[in-house]
């Protein structure tokens, strides 16, 4: 009787674990700013063929993390410094209002699970050359806030802003290393406004967390980073200035 031969995997399994492979090399660096991607060392190491690699490429190109080049292919978008900028300008804007509803709909299971995932990230040693499971975590502490707002919309954006910072993240520890002193500092305010339902204090304490990240990724001096004023005031500010 012959043998039944095995079915080949879904391209849609296939596409996603090209799409998810190649996303983590971006982010860790593997795969460095403007590098082109080498589609058949890839399509060989992960045992794909051109029609996954391209669906994941361009998902990826959809996102911004891929460039095309015709008759070149993909490579990897590189971050300068208004692209920066603008990352954690939305950040700040997002984030802020992100931290004002989180300390009014809040609930109790979910400021458990903000508890949790800081326990999580102070569990990481200082120096911890473990940078992905650092810049995980941290992105999933955002996370949680962004839920406690009950607003799916929200959590969609901060997903795909934290995905894009994660970038910058890694490159902070690499350049600072990973300190647990610093993430109580920052977080603990976060969390101790969350659970007094102050609002204004929870988005005090979140923009003074990215702003203070915004400093160690790209240098920005302390004097020259966002005040903690509301941003469209700080905007009606300068416009009343000129």
């Amino acid at each position: 009787m012959p043998r039944k031969e095995k079915p080949a995997a879904p391209r849609t399994t296939l596409t996603e674990r090209a799409y998810h492979s190649i996303k983590r090399a971006i982010l860790l660096g593997t795969i460095g700013e403007g590098t082109f991607l080498s589609e058949r060392e890839i399509r060989r190491t992960l045992g794909i063929g051109r029609t996954p690699f391209r669906e994941a490429c361009n998902r990826l190109h959809n996102e911004q993390f891929l460039e095309v080049v015709p008759h070149r292919g993909y490579f990897v978008r590189e971050l300068s410094f208004r692209a920066v900028h603008d990352l954690f300008e939305v950040r700040l804007v997002l984030e802020g209002a992100i931290a004002e509803l989180a300390a009014i709909r809040a609930k109790p299971e979910q400021l458990k699970d903000l508890e949790a995932a800081e326990k999580l990230i102070l569990a990481c040693t200082d120096s911890s050359d473990d940078y992905e499971n650092v810049v995980k975590r941290n992105s999933d502490f955002h996370l949680c806030l962004a839920r406690m707002t009950q607003n799916r919309e929200l959590v969609e954006l901060a997903r795909r802003i934290l995905e894009h910072t994660e970038r910058l993240s890694y490159l902070e520890y690499r350049g600072a290393g990973y300190k647990k002193q610093i993430t109580r500092r920052l977080h603990g305010p976060i969390l101790e406004a969350i659970r007094k339902r102050d609002p204004a204090a929870a988005r005090g304490a979140v923009l003074n967390d990215i702003t203070e990240a915004q400093m160690l990724t790209s240098g920005v001096p302390a004097e020259l980073a966002p005040v903690k004023r509301p941003y469209l005031s700080r905007e009606r500010a300068h416009t009343s200035d000129d």
